[in-house]
């Protein structure tokens, strides 16, 4: 199992000013989740640091930098009116990404700093010590959990319409071109990082792969801490998509006002520390978030809207029923009950997997 943040991609033309007005559009309505699933991720990221600064006592606990974090880092940025001041976050996601992929080859190097002899072997707890031989892959099922986490990494549908907006040349091409080289990149990456991470640790890999290495590694540091930058800069760009889709849903046509904004801000990351508090395992809130968005914004959400749009134009004569109409709606019918049969079957493996092992 495998987690490595995407790195932030802040754009130059947020709002500014006190008030604005909510217009009327859906493009937000599917973020909440996942923006949220995405902001309790870093919970599980202070282990290293602290450790590594010599830190002990309450300074060190996860607890405490989970609430420094909140208050310190996501609070502020989330509250922010123009993310153009996080645009350098873009650039430490992917250095940070290229320097994770570059440290994890070289400990999963035979005779590394992680085989039994190695220079880390023994500051690394007996759990997270590199597994192999021991348990294979107990039903076919978990590849399901695998499934919706990979699902997780193609999750920015909620950003695409600020993505192209902030396009240098506004254009289909443009963004198929940004579209196609994003998401072949997460690809690759996210298929090699996840065959050397479990190259180096086997069975033993957690859902944050880099919970595995020794605090004492100055690597494993490093990319904590620059992907941790990357990560905490991207909750601009979900909390501004998550407070878009709340105004659309709540206050549609009203104005947006200081209070409101500021108000939003506090009770969005105060659920989301309360939830980062609780869960402590990375991977379920990955595996769950793709079970669940994925499926929907794959399978269910477009077919329900397409099926919308042609009853609506059918209705207003605009559309003349067919046979092949008539099919094609039925497919849609047919693949919205196919998303929510995966995304139950993926949730439900999900929770199996992460708190009932022993039943699977």
């Amino acid at each position: 199992r495998l987690l490595v943040p995407p790195p932030g991609a802040p754009h130059g033309r947020g709002q500014r000013g006190g008030r604005r007005r909510v217009g009327g559009s859906d493009e937000h309505r599917a973020d909440l989740g996942s923006g949220g699933g995405t902001l309790v991720v870093l919970a599980r990221n202070p282990r290293g640091p602290p450790d590594t600064a010599g830190l002990t006592g309450v300074l060190a606990s996860r607890r405490f930098n989970v609430a420094a974090i909140a208050a310190l880092g996501i609070y502020p940025i989330c509250t922010l009116r123009d993310l153009a001041a996080l645009a350098p976050v873009s650039m430490s996601g992917v250095v940070g990404i290229f320097v994770t992929c570059v440290v994890m080859t070289l400990r999963a190097m035979p005779g590394g700093a992680y085989s039994p002899a190695g220079k880390y072997f023994g500051s690394v707890p007996v759990e997270l010590r590199p597994s192999f031989g021991v348990t294979g892959m107990k039903s076919p099922s978990n590849l399901l959990v695998l499934s919706s986490m990979t699902a997780t990494a193609y999750l920015v549908h909620m950003s695409s319409p600020d993505f192209y907006q902030n396009l240098k040349s506004t254009s289909v091409r443009e963004f198929t071109k940004l579209s196609t080289i994003g998401f072949g990149a997460t690809a690759l990456i996210s298929a090699f990082m996840m065959g050397i991470g479990f190259l180096a640790f086997g069975g033993a890999t957690q859902g944050n792969v880099l919970n595995n290495y020794s605090a004492l590694d100055g690597g494993a540091t490093l990319c904590r801490l620059l992907l941790g930058v990357s990560l905490l800069g991207s909750y601009g760009l979900l909390g501004n998509a998550c407070k878009k889709a709340y105004y659309q849903l709540r206050h549609r046509g009203k104005e947006v006002t200081d209070r409101l904004h500021y108000n939003t801000s506090r009770a969005m990351v105060a659920g989301l520390t309360c939830l980062a508090l609780l869960i402590k395992d990375a991977g379920f809130v990955v595996s769950l978030t793709g079970a669940v968005l994925g499926s929907a914004l794959i399978y269910i959400i477009p077919p329900f809207l397409w099926l919308r749009s042609t009853k609506r134009r059918m209705d207003g004569g605009f559309l003349v029923p067919s046979k092949s109409l008539r099919l094609e709606r039925l497919a849609n019918r047919g693949l919205i009950g196919v998303g929510v049969i995966l995304g139950l079957l993926g949730a439900y493996m999900s929770v199996l997997n992460s708190f009932f092992p022993h039943l699977l």
